[in-house]
C-alpha cells in the first residue's frame, strides 16, 4: 500500500491525528440505546423546569395524569408543536425512555439535583 509523502515522513503526528478523529467521533456520537427498551407514553401540565448545568440538560417535572420528572436532552430529544417545554405552565404529552441524570454544580464538583425517572424522546407542547 502506498502512502502519500506527508505521512511517510511523519508517521507519529498522523497517528497521534487519526487517535484523536476516532476518539472524537467515538464519543460525540449519541447512539438511542433505549430503543430497545421500549418508550413509554406521558403526558400532563409542566409544574417547574430547573437547568442542570453540569449535565446540559433540563429536569422538567410533570403533574397529572401521567407525570413525573423527566430530562429533556438538547440534540437528543425532539420538541415539537409550540416548543414551550421551557416553562412552567403548558400541557405537555410525548413519550421517554428510561434513565437520564440532571447535575448540578456543588462547592466543587457536580452532584445530583433530581432524580429523573426517564429522558424525553419526543414531546409536543401546548401554548
Amino acid at each position: 500500500m502506498k502512502f502519500p509523502p506527508f505521512i511517510k515522513r511523519h508517521p507519529i503526528l498522523m497517528s497521534v491525528v487519526f487517535a484523536f478523529l476516532l476518539v472524537t467521533v467515538s464519543f460525540g456520537l449519541r447512539v438511542r440505546s433505549g430503543r430497545a427498551l421500549g418508550i413509554l407514553p406521558f403526558g400532563g401540565q409542566i409544574l417547574s423546569v430547573q437547568y442542570c448545568p453540569c449535565s446540559w440538560n433540563l429536569a422538567i417535572t410533570v403533574g397529572p395524569p401521567v407525570g413525573g420528572v423527566f430530562t429533556y436532552e438538547p440534540g437528543f430529544s425532539t420538541v415539537r408543536a409550540f416548543y414551550q417545554i421551557f416553562r412552567p405552565g403548558p400541557w405537555v404529552l410525548g413519550t421517554y425512555n428510561p434513565g437520564g441524570s440532571c447535575l448540578t454544580f456543588c462547592s466543587w464538583c457536580c452532584m445530583p439535583a433530581n432524580f429523573p425517572i426517564g429522558t424525553i424522546d419526543v414531546v409536543g407542547t401546548s401554548m
